[in-house]
């Protein structure tokens, strides 16, 4: 069902300056291994970590074991132990000076700690069961495993899995994770959801407004999470947008297309305010490697001008917004499972539109302009 509304012009517009970032994508020195898709990326502290993965272009499905580590001082990729058998589409997550690496297709529950310091992979325990291409995460000195819509907590003094809350619906394949202040993203399709460790709690956040549907990179910087690339669809399409979301304003930012071949199943991490993102596949495996460095610069500086208010909402709600971006602008409403009720073009600069007989709830809204989204977030209505 489209639900009505009722859209008005106003005379005045509400301005204010909103002081974004410069984002630069430096290329950096070519991962160590062979070309390769479904690897597995992790950092520890100043370092970087690739490996495992595989290709299977020429009909015969190569397995991958080697592991390397990357040096952003010196640009340089060292290999490390390798993994105790060759596996890709594995789980990983940093705890301390330790990396986490497990599951997989050839590793059923079986997980393995890498030490940097010794060079040595262990085997921990067993995770209550396995999965391929799931992405995990690390919170406050503990590890977290997806499995549909389970999660299991990884203890890393006790040794032990725990399982915690069950996510809203089951996870899709190829999910892309990244962690902010404590907190976990997890983008599965176009759906965003936040776990919070203090209440074991799924929460949804506004959706995903890209064209990627999955195999995406992912890394937070900055205080700000950052999805790159990905398939359409069904692997073969192949976008290159780069998407930062704001978990503070529940929002997304259409930033610079990624300058390498747009890509799928790459691997990625940060290492301090930096995020890196190397190898996947076009069809052809690749073993490219890319340096993001968002940096805030007041000559970058641009007047946004953009308002959307009373929120929480109840009769209607105002859209007061720059004139330069009123051409070919457009709004959209989006319930909490992603389905689209409204939809309507932004003929002036103030807009008002009317609730009608829209029921309480959570909804997101995405503000386009010339197809390319400039504001995304949440509104609640009373």
């Amino acid at each position: 069902m489209i639900y009505k509304f009722i859209v008005i012009s106003a005379l005045s517009i509400f301005g204010f300056t909103n002081i974004l970032a410069s984002e630069a994508w430096n290329s950096k020195s070519n991962f160590g291994g062979v070309g390769r898709h479904r690897g597995t990326g992790v950092s520890i502290g100043t370092k970087g970590y690739i490996g495992l993965g595989h290709y299977n272009g020429t009909g015969l499905n190569v397995l991958f074991a080697d592991w390397w580590e990357y040096d952003p001082s010196s640009n340089s990729w060292s290999q490390k132990a390798d993994y105790p058998y060759p596996t890709y589409a594995a789980t990983s997550f940093a705890i301390g000076t330790k990396c986490y690496v497990g599951t997989g297709v050839s590793a059923g529950n079986q997980f393995y700690c890498f030490d940097p310091i010794a060079n040595t992979w262990t085997g921990i325990a067993d995770v209550p069961i396995g999965s391929t291409d799931q992405n995990g995460f690390s919170i406050n000195g503990k590890g977290y495993y997806l499995y549909s819509n389970e999660l299991y907590e990884y203890d890393p003094l006790l040794n032990t899995w725990t399982a915690k809350a069950l996510g809203p619906f089951g996870w899709g394949s190829w999910t892309s994770t990244f962690v902010i202040d404590n907190k976990a993203y997890l983008k599965t399709g176009a759906d965003l959801y936040e776990y919070k460790q203090s209440t074991d709690q799924w929460i949804q956040r506004a959706p995903f407004p890209g064209l990627a549907s999955g195999g995406s990179a992912a890394f937070a910087v900055n205080g700000k999470g950052y999805i790159i690339c990905g398939y359409i669809g069904w692997l073969s399409e192949l976008s290159n947008e780069v998407w930062e979301f704001d978990p503070a304003s529940n929002s997304w930012t259409l930033l610079s297309d990624f300058p390498g071949n747009g890509r799928r199943f790459s691997s990625s991490f940060n290492i301090g305010n930096k995020g890196y993102l190397g190898i996947g596949t076009t069809g052809t495996n690749m073993r490219d490697f890319w340096e993001f460095d968002k940096v805030l610069s007041d000559e970058e500086n641009i007047e946004l001008n953009f308002k959307i208010y009373p929120n929480p909402v109840s009769t209607l709600f105002n859209i007061e917004i720059n004139e330069f971006y009123v051409n070919n602008c457009s709004i959209t409403l989006y319930q909490v499972n992603g389905k689209m009720i409204y939809s309507a073009p932004i003929a002036k600069s103030n807009t008002t539109i009317y609730r009608e007989n829209l029921p309480a709830g959570v909804y997101f809204y995405s503000i386009a302009s010339d197809e390319k989204n400039i504001k995304s977030g949440q509104l609640i209505f009373e």
